[in-house]
């Protein structure tokens, strides 16, 4: 059985998933009534208020709850026997070390999942404690394959990781936001600014599955044209620079934030 301790948005985000791959082993301990229901309603799984419960009887435990929170989660299932049992936190910045002393166990898997997730697009990266065994790892991963790409990256990596693809959405959506402001700027109104925009992110993301962004700015550039002038200013300001700084922020940030025993 797999349960969710915390019932938000990215635990609901793996519930629709896993009922899409057709996993109705699902069981969630949530503190909202209103929540509870809803979730109990719309999934027609198990849900309980009682989070000792839920972590007795599954298998794998997914910590969907804020960081700040999770020491008083741990403290509250001291009574819970984890050495045969899974935990698996998407608690941002919540190292593998502070897990496993938290819930007194070797059995410990960390993954950042995005906020596409939400629609079941989502990249998840999975860093996992060395006491993890295969069979476990692929039960880990194909939970999180339900809502979209999975990768397995060296824990290392987390901080970089939070910056590309946790912030990243945030970063892509600013962006978007003023390619939208410029072509009201130019003339255009709000809604067809905003849908030439969101269809043209949709359209390239589809050809960068394919293609490298080298390739997609060639294919849309021609010497002496207008993307050509566009991109002159992304060079003379150093746009690339500036990406590189915002991203380095946020990897920085990631690192001041973690949790560690």
């Amino acid at each position: 059985m797999i349960g969710f301790i915390g019932g938000g948005n990215m635990a609901e985000a793996l519930i629709k998933g896993l009922i899409a791959s057709n996993r109705k082993d699902i069981y969630v301990s949530e503190p909202t009534a209103d929540r509870r229901l809803y979730i109990s309603q719309q999934y027609t799984v198990i849900t309980t208020q009682d989070n000792a419960a839920l972590a007795s009887a599954a298998d794998i435990i997914v910590i969907a709850v804020k960081p700040q929170i999770i020491s008083a989660v741990a403290a509250g299932l001291s009574d819970v026997d984890f050495s045969q049992k899974t935990i698996v936190s998407i608690a941002a910045g919540v190292s593998i070390s502070y897990l496993k002393h938290a819930f007194r166990t070797n059995n410990v898997v960390r993954v950042m999942p995005n906020t596409p997730a939400l629609v079941l697009k989502g990249m998840s990266v999975i860093s996992a404690a060395e006491a993890i065994a295969p069979q476990t790892m692929d039960n880990v991963k194909a939970i999180f394959s339900s809502i979209g790409k999975v990768v397995f990256l060296p824990e290392k990596h987390m901080d970089a990781v939070t910056a590309v693809s946790g912030s990243g959405p945030a970063f892509i959506s600013f962006f978007v936001k003023s390619i939208i402001e410029g072509g009201v700027k130019l003339g255009l109104d709000s809604e067809t600014a905003s849908m030439l925009a969101l269809q043209t992110l949709a359209g390239t993301s589809e050809l960068l599955v394919s293609r490298s962004p080298d390739d997609v700015i060639k294919m849309v550039s021609s010497p002496g044209g207008t993307t050509v002038a566009g991109l002159q200013v992304f060079t003379d300001r150093d746009g690339a620079g500036l990406i590189a700084d915002v991203l380095m922020a946020a990897a920085r940030r990631s690192a001041e934030l973690n949790i560690k025993e």
